[in-house]
């Protein structure tokens, strides 16, 4: 049981009291043995309850350490919660934007449109021409041969062109016309499965009805040309030409017109 301090005075106060008090008696009745008191008695009794109020009050501080203690561990508990607290939002935070800058990064430059099991890269598919009904086309800047224009197309979802009608053909001359008039396109078709009998690479299908060869074409020029092309043998003319397949130039590539 812990006492009150001031209670602890009031007995020491007391006890000194009652030690006057019995000097002053032992004064008056010197001589006589009867009322002798015993002061190492009443000295070793003052010293035990000094020391029983040390004890009290070392006590009461050793408490009240130990809560300052626990409160001391307690706020710095509560601080670090705070602070790892603050620290997970601003990973969460981070790890957001990161996922919305991928985001951005995958619709605007890797995104893909796909039809009918077929994609066409987001960096080719904005740049494709819807030029006749049925289809559209990525008129190309690069220069390739033809077998590498064809990987082109194919590895972004289309295949080299091939030109079925005389309006379709029409429209991409116009075309070619506005990209750079004095360029050279490969289209798909070729003979070189069977000498002299073209077939569009793009479709399957054999090069029939329809033609655009330019006079004298094709010609097989060397025992060389094998690959097909918008050719232009005048500065006002382009018409088909068979050409050598290993030559770098540019193409066309052809894709459903329900890829948007």
């Amino acid at each position: 049981m812990k006492l009150n301090p001031l209670i602890l005075l009031a007995l020491i106060s007391n006890f000194q009291i009652s030690v006057l008090a019995a000097k002053r008696r032992q004064q008056s009745s010197q001589g006589n043995s009867e009322h002798t008191v015993d002061y190492q008695e009443l000295n070793k009794m003052g010293e035990r309850m000094c020391n029983k109020s040390v004890e009290v009050v070392e006590e009461k501080v050793k408490s009240v350490t130990t809560q300052i203690s626990l409160n001391q561990v307690l706020c710095e508990t509560q601080i670090k919660a705070i602070r790892d607290s603050e620290e997970m939002n601003n990973q969460m935070c981070d790890f957001r934007m990161k996922l919305a800058n991928q985001q951005c990064i995958l619709n605007g430059t890797i995104s893909s449109i796909s039809k009918n099991g077929r994609t066409v890269s987001g960096r080719v598919a904005r740049k494709l021409m819807p030029l006749f009904p049925g289809s559209k086309y990525y008129i190309s800047k690069e220069k390739m041969s033809w077998h590498l224009a064809g990987k082109f197309c194919k590895s972004n979802g289309m295949e080299l062109a091939s030109i079925e009608t005389e309006a379709e053909n029409n429209a991409l001359l116009d075309a070619i016309d506005d990209e750079n008039s004095k360029e050279f396109y490969w289209l798909s078709g070729s003979d070189l499965g069977s000498e002299g009998t073209f077939y569009w690479a793009g479709t399957g299908l054999d090069v029939s009805g329809f033609t655009y060869f330019a006079e004298g074409q094709p010609d097989n020029r060397g025992g060389k040309e094998h690959c097909l092309q918008f050719w232009r043998f005048s500065s006002a003319t382009l018409a088909w030409n068979d050409h050598q397949c290993q030559l770098n130039f540019r193409f066309i590539c052809e894709v459903n017109e329900n890829v948007l």
